[in-house]
């Protein structure tokens, strides 16, 4: 089963159509912070884009300013 989040698209750290070129990114952010935080690779259902999030972004609860997207790999 996939898992739904909600992020703001203020909190994006990067997008791309390309998932080895998003994957990249996600790897270098995450050696930036050293692994402490997870970061999130999710997938926008009206664009089919790969959005990438730092998961303590996450939200609970759907408001106006955020939006639900589907998880498709997280970086631990």
């Amino acid at each position: 089963m996939e898992e739904s989040v909600f992020f703001n698209l203020g909190n994006l750290l990067a997008s791309s159509k390309d998932d080895k070129e998003l994957i990249r990114t996600a790897q270098i952010e995450h050696d930036k912070r050293k692994g402490r935080e997870k970061l999130v690779i999710v997938e926008d259902p009206q664009s089919g884009e790969q959005l990438l999030f730092n998961f303590s972004d996450a939200e609970t609860q759907p408001t106006d300013n955020n939006q639900s997207y589907t998880v498709k790999k997280v970086i631990k």
